[in-house]
């Protein structure tokens, strides 16, 4: 069964970003050592796609097909750039949904970017009948990949190797687990960095694939900050899986005991968070996904708004712990602990006294999300 190597995927997906502008796109088509194929892909076809939003949404090299040789024989090969420019930046926070190639709800600004060169996918496939189709991509690239495998199991076209490197967050979660239960859990490569801050957005109710794992890691979640070096191909994800196979990144998601010992520690002034710590923030967003959850089973199916018209995804995550303030005592008190534990994040005192409102909620969610989205973006902007 001919899969990547970490190395292997790292490498071609660092090395897509090469053909995103023209003229020198076509002169580097015609070689391999820029895109990292040699001997396992060849009779590559470059596509274009936009990016960006309203009137700016410039045209530009978002990656290429190949036709797999050697022990790829039969196979083809599908590697989408990441953000690279600021029309890119545009795409990544956009915050809407609409229905993904598999008809499930996804990324709006992804689903933009993917339907703009879909159809130079389509042609690329019309009369090719091959065995399995690897996806590759970094960043925004490794959203466009799950697409393209979205697209790809939906439609029955092969089976697919999903691989990506500090990708956010594309889709809902009967996104994530219909496309991790077509591809296989076996064949999702999720790779990711603790301090890269790009995987942490968008917010709950997107979730990563394989839905309900971990995924695969380098570096250790850690009490250092959050980084945008730790989003970078060249500085993180190239060196960090050299001379490692799929195994050695493979970690183990905390249990629910353990989030909730993570609460007990945290409401005990215990636990040695550390502001900005890509520790803390990872225990902040497996604490509110709890919560939510828990939430939800109390109230009564609330999750499910999440993506209801009119209000923002922020306006109703801070509604549901509201309620789930006032229908619980247990989640009233892990709620205000949380919202200790965000203060604590950015570096603020908490404000004795509060009363834990919708209002209230919502502005601790926004300066929450806001520094996230200025850290990503920060990470964005020397991704290139």
């Amino acid at each position: 069964m001919s899969i990547l190597t970490p190395s292997q995927a790292a490498a071609i997906a660092s090395g897509v970003y090469s053909l995103r502008d023209e003229p020198s796109a076509a002169a580097r088509l015609s070689l391999d050592d820029p895109l990292n194929i040699e001997g396992l892909f060849g009779n590559k076809s470059r596509f274009t796609g936009t990016s960006g939003a309203l009137m700016f949404k410039p045209l530009t090299g978002f990656g290429y097909v190949a036709a797999g040789v050697g022990q790829f024989s039969g196979d083809l090969l599908i590697a989408t750039r990441g953000t690279d420019i600021l029309a890119d930046w545009v795409t990544d926070g956009n915050i809407g949904v609409q229905f993904g190639p598999g008809g499930n709800l996804v990324h709006a600004g992804f689903n933009e970017t993917w339907k703009s060169f879909a159809p130079a996918i389509r042609e690329f496939l019309r009369g090719r009948n091959p065995t399995r189709i690897h996806c590759v991509g970094h960043s925004l690239g490794g959203a466009l990949a799950m697409l393209n495998a979205d697209f790809i199991t939906a439609n029955h076209i092969a089976e697919v190797r999903l691989y990506t490197f500090g990708a956010p967050r594309a889709g809902a979660d009967a996104f994530a687990g219909q496309l991790t239960e077509r591809i296989g859990r076996e064949n999702i490569f999720r790779v990711s960095n603790p301090v890269d801050p790009v995987p942490m957005i968008p917010i709950f109710p997107f979730f990563h694939l394989p839905l309900g794992e971990e995924g695969l890691q380098i570096g250790a979640t850690s009490r250092l900050p959050i980084s945008f070096k730790g989003h970078k191909m060249t500085a993180s994800y190239v060196p960090g899986v050299a001379g490692k196979n799929w195994e050695h990144l493979r970690v183990k998601a905390p249990d629910e005991r353990e989030v909730k010992g993570w609460l007990e520690n945290a409401a005990q002034g215990s636990g040695g968070f550390v502001m900005g710590s890509a520790k803390l923030i990872d225990m902040i967003g497996r604490v509110l996904t709890y919560l939510l959850k828990a939430a939800g089973k109390v109230i009564g199916g609330a999750v499910g708004l999440a993506f209801a018209g009119g209000v923002t995804i922020l306006d109703q995550i801070a509604w549901l712990l509201n309620q789930a303030v006032h229908a619980s005592v247990e989640l009233g008190r892990g709620i205000t602990t949380l919202v200790g534990m965000i203060f604590k994040f950015l570096g603020r005192t908490v404000i004795q006294g509060s009363q834990i409102t919708v209002a209230f909620l919502r502005w601790v969610l926004e300066l929450l999300f806001s520094s996230l989205r200025a850290a990503a973006h920060l990470a964005l902007s020397v991704v290139g």
